[in-house]
């Protein structure tokens, strides 16, 4: 998929098609993250700010503005039946980010 269909296909996307990986339940117990903040995020795309492939073929991480200083990071795998899988969630700050950079 190219990063433009994962676009289209996430403004297409039904929340019964998104489904959350054992892997996210895991996580978003250390992490200040939950299925209503990511489904909300899901359906704001005009908040997405980058779409990065993944290292698996149907893979790809999404980067949302949630504020000046964080971005919500999603790592997602669409399925062949056209659900969408959340894999891992997590907030990072972008000051942190700019200092890795340097």
């Amino acid at each position: 998929m190219r990063l433009k269909e994962i676009k289209a296909f996430l403004e297409k996307i039904n929340q019964d098609q998104i489904i959350f990986d054992s892997h996210f339940y895991k996580r978003s117990r250390e992490r200040s993250i939950n299925q209503a903040i990511v489904r909300s995020f899901l359906s704001h795309i005009n908040k997405l700010e980058k779409i990065e492939k993944g290292k698996e073929e149907n893979r790809f991480k999404l980067w949302f503005k949630m504020s000046r200083k964080y971005s919500l990071v999603l790592i997602i795998e669409i399925g062949s039946s056209k659900d969408l899988k959340i894999i891992s969630a997590w907030n990072t700050d972008r000051k942190w980010q700019k200092k890795l950079k340097q």
